[in-house]
């Protein structure tokens, strides 16, 4: 098959129905006892549906067949039955919608909150390999489309599959041609949709990638509208947006056109079954095989179970359109983090802080280079130790293995004499904290952006740990105070003020091993002397590694690291290795002229 541009889409590709039920079915976990009630009920509702059209057949039958004075009556109290009987069906349905309403929230609900659970539960390499906006896509769309999906099957195709059913088992029993009749174009119906829904569903896969796209070119010139605004492009995210839109628009013509086109079809089926059941009612009526009444029975609950069919093709649109939401919904449900958590890991009450590689290689799953080739170092607790180097050398990679954000493919990083793995992740991080290069800010206050640390910290403990961070006196200085609201990812704020709350934040997490990852690289002289300043006041007492290109930050640290393709080239004190001829950490020096050594 080929769109209109000549490209092929996967003649193979096709939809596996018995999967997609499977997966929502896996999905839906959570209201399995709920979702079967409803269907028990809507059995239920379907059969009391045909009191009110059975009664009007009595009521024919009485008035056509035998009608005299005295039966007056008994006309009038079946009109009154026939009324109850009606009114009872609608208070049952009425009863029916509050469960099938409390069900859909109840299931939508869950799905967002697991999905949104799954998402900040897996590693930092599955979020670095995704793109944000398809992430949060893939959680909307899913959701949304199950929403849709769930009200569609509860509201219109169940009880159109029950009154099917329900008509057809009626009608067999009052003459088995009727239900014969029935038999044949419902069939025939279902299978024009199936085939209709099969040649849509490739162009149908493609759009959701396409709108994927589109809503990750949006989202990443939004994130970035800074950097856009800075260059002056303006136009060139326009207009990527604008063909992505143009591309899911063709998507979108040719899958509709398709659909519109086989209706005619699809009515034509109906049509012709509806005119079918009524002429050999007429002709069985004639010849005196049914009575008038059961041949506006008859007709009554046919039509009703015929025109219902078009629900059924709605939720099989529903269902295809559904189909590569709830398989991305599945797939991020089925994901795993590629760092395993021992179930019964140690979980320290207090560390040390002492940190080492032993004969560590790592290679990022998107690269071939080893990021860390055999590296092996001690970092000694309550010592400053800096990690130096060429861009690419490790250093960053050094820290997100000791926080064990990845894992290493050879070698063991120990921490205290244990092996990381053997830690419980969640209670080994608390002791950690660090202040990254680009420190990440929430849309929330200045205030709770510091005590993001610790939950629950007082005002009084968010503002010591500001003044410590230098961060206290332009804190004072905003419009709101520490209630002043920083924008999204901090961009009411310069680089050197988010940087300070950063390090605000970790001293408020009163951590063991702090990190400082180019925590001044992008800042002017005054803030990067605040910062080192800060630095300076909450080394005491704590393991710190502080990873930096800037050698004048990391002049007083106890022991200096200094990594080149991914391997240590040198250790040693600031001293040493300066005084080192021919060194690496010397050719840094005379290349960024820091001055004498003293």
């Amino acid at each position: 098959m080929k769109d209109k541009k000549g490209k092929n889409l996967d003649s193979e590709e096709r939809f596996n129905m018995k999967e997609f039920w499977k997966k929502l079915w896996n999905l839906l976990v959570s209201s399995h006892g709920a979702i079967i009630k409803l269907l028990f009920l809507t059995i239920i509702l379907e059969i009391l549906r045909l009191a009110g059209p059975y009664i009007l057949k009595v009521i024919i039958d009485v008035i056509t067949l035998n009608f005299r004075p005295e039966v007056i009556e008994k006309v009038i109290f079946l009109v009154i039955a026939m009324f109850f009987a009606n009114q009872a069906t609608s208070i049952f349905d009425y009863f029916v919608d509050k469960r099938v309403l409390r069900t859909l929230v109840e299931i939508l609900t869950y799905l967002a909150n697991n999905a949104h659970k799954k998402m900040v539960f897996l590693g930092l390499a599955y979020h670095e390999k995704e793109n944000t906006g398809n992430k949060v896509v893939k959680i909307t769309r899913g959701v949304d489309k199950i929403e849709g999906l769930f009200g569609n099957f509860f509201w219109d195709v169940a009880p159109t599959v029950f009154q099917i059913i329900v008509t057809t088992i009626t009608l067999f029993i009052i003459n088995w041609y009727f239900g014969l009749i029935i038999l044949i174009f419902v069939p025939m119906f279902i299978i024009l949709t199936l085939k209709v829904n099969k040649e849509v569903f490739p162009f149908r896969k493609r759009r959701f990638d396409q709108q994927e796209e589109a809503t990750g070119i949006m989202t990443q010139s939004i994130i970035n509208i800074n950097t856009v605004k800075s260059f002056v492009q303006e136009l060139r995210e326009y207009k990527q947006f604008f063909r992505a839109t143009q591309n899911v628009k063709d998507s979108l013509s040719l899958e509709f056109s398709k659909i519109i086109k086989y209706n005619i079809y699809r009515n034509l089926i109906i049509d012709l079954g509806r005119g079918t059941l009524l002429l050999f009612g007429i002709y069985m009526t004639w010849k005196g095989n049914i009575t008038v009444g059961s041949l506006v029975f008859v007709y009554t609950i046919s039509e009703k179970a015929l025109i219902s069919l078009f629900r059924i093709s709605r939720l099989y649109d529903r269902i295809m359109e559904s189909g590569e939401a709830v398989n991305r919904l599945y797939d991020l449900s089925l994901e795993k983090s590629e760092i395993e958590n021992l179930k019964n890991g140690i979980k320290p009450k207090n560390i040390q802080g002492q940190i080492e590689f032993k004969g560590v290689t790592f290679i990022y799953s998107e690269s071939k280079i080893k990021a860390l080739d055999n590296v092996g170092f001690k970092i000694n607790s309550d010592c400053v130790t800096a990690l130096v180097g060429p861009s690419g050398g490790g250093k960053t990679t050094v820290a997100r293995l000791a926080y064990r954000h990845y894992d290493p493919q050879k070698g063991e990083v120990i921490l205290d004499g244990k092996n990381v793995k053997d830690y419980d992740i969640y209670d080994m991080r608390k002791f950690m904290a660090i202040v990254p290069q680009d420190v990440e800010v929430f849309n929330s206050s200045v205030k709770e952006n510091i005590s993001y640390a610790k939950l629950g910290a007082t005002q009084t403990e968010i503002k010591a740990a500001a003044r410590i961070a230098n961060a206290d006196e332009f804190i004072s200085q905003l419009k709101e105070g520490y209630d002043t609201l920083v924008g999204e990812r901090g961009i009411k704020l310069s680089g050197g003020q988010r940087q300070r709350i950063g390090i605000a934040r970790a001293i408020l997490a009163n951590p063991r091993i702090l990190i400082f990852d180019e925590a001044t690289s992008n800042l002017d002289s005054y803030s990067e002397k605040l910062i080192q300043d800060a630095m300076d006041k909450i080394r005491k007492n704590r393991t710190v590694i502080i990873i930096a290109h800037r050698l004048s930050t990391i002049k007083k640290a106890d022991k200096i690291i200094v990594l080149e393709k991914g391997k240590v080239v040198e250790e040693g004190s600031h001293f040493e290795l300066a005084k080192t001829d021919g060194g690496l950490y010397q050719k840094l020096i005379g290349l960024q002229k820091v001055g004498d050594v003293e």
